[in-house]
């Protein structure tokens, strides 16, 4: 029984995060009158098909991923409501709305969530300072609200903990609000476990939040939501985080599986919906992101490329996409045996 729940939280949740993906992409393409010929949620054998006028619905028995073939996408047509003859701008829009629909799906129910969430009505104002910290924060007293931390302006409790993942060493400056006048305190962090620092403070929750707080703090945390992803796309560029480091399917699967409540269970379907779309958007050939890039550049040369050529690179980008694929997952498989 539990295998059986375990397979469909899985199933459920990359099969709905591919399916919004290819929606997106497909109700762009009939917005602008370009034919769909096939939309596909998974791939590999049919386990259901159903062809209504132009467009054939498919469900595929692996559900990791699926496709909108359109008219004139993969060769070119002369047809009316070929996507090869739409707009450029047009084109742009339908190949770029599946990564478009993950990143506001995610920002939308993440905001939602974040509304409802308790744990994010945690206050910045100190409640209790924790024996072993005595002596590093002794300026800090119970009932300051805490404001700003070095460079970084403290709104939720989460921040503290961002701010303290910048600490190496020595004092650092805490501002805060006492009795309705502003302290520039010199406080030292603790060490809590190797490498990561607190404060030693601990604060309560806002039981009785106003709406308007709650929005207050619903926006603040969808904006380190997605200041998180933007962080980790800069420690990939920059080489801060190895391939070895990542995660393919059969690790989010497994990460899956380990989700207790509906809480977590939403807040793991945010983070790899965002995480889905924003990797869609780079540009890669074989993504998204690579397709816009062909597309802007016919913009500026005033023509596509030749139809060889364009192949070429993308089936170039497809084959790397499958080798990174398959190497993440066997690290996956490594990590798990």
């Amino acid at each position: 029984m539990s295998f059986l729940v375990n397979a469909l939280k899985i199933i459920f949740l990359l099969g709905f995060l591919v399916f919004i993906h290819e929606g997106g992409h497909f109700l762009v393409a009939k917005f602008f009158k370009v034919k769909v010929e096939e939309f596909s949620i998974g791939f590999g054998p049919k386990i259901f098909s159903k062809k209504s006028k132009e467009t054939t619905y498919i469900i595929g028995c692996i559900p990791f991923g699926g496709y909108v073939k359109m008219l004139g996408d993969a060769e070119k047509s002369e047809e009316d409501g070929s996507f090869n003859k739409a707009k450029l701008w047009h084109r742009i829009a339908i190949v770029s709305a599946g990564a478009i629909v993950n990143i506001l799906f995610a920002i939308i129910v993440f905001f939602i969530l974040s509304l409802f969430s308790q744990y994010n009505n945690i206050s910045t104002t100190v409640d209790k300072i924790l024996p072993e910290a005595m002596e590093n924060v002794s300026g800090i007293e119970i009932g300051d609200k805490i404001l700003q931390i070095n460079d970084t302006k403290i709104r939720l409790k989460s921040d503290i903990s961002k701010a303290l993942r910048k600490y190496t060493n020595g004092e650092i400056t805490v501002i805060v609000e006492r009795n309705n006048e502003i302290k520039t305190l010199k406080v030292k962090p603790i060490e809590y476990e190797d490498g990561l620092y607190i404060l030693g403070i601990e604060s309560k929750v806002n039981e009785n939040v106003s709406i308007t707080g709650r929005f207050y703090y619903a926006f603040w945390e969808t904006v380190n939501f997605l200041d998180s992803m933007v962080q980790s796309l800069k420690m990939l560029f920059t080489g801060n985080i190895r391939i070895e480091q990542m995660t393919g399917p059969i690790g989010i699967s497994k990460i899956v599986v380990k989700t207790n409540g509906i809480y977590n269970f939403i807040y793991l379907l945010c983070l790899i919906s965002l995480s889905l779309g924003v990797t869609n958007l780079l540009p890669i050939p074989a993504l998204d992101g690579g397709r816009i890039l062909l597309l802007i550049i016919e913009g500026i040369r005033g023509e596509a490329l030749k139809e060889e050529i364009e192949l070429g690179i993308q089936s170039a980008g497809f084959l790397l996409l499958i080798l990174f694929s398959l190497y993440v997952s066997y690290i996956d498989i490594i990590r798990i045996f």
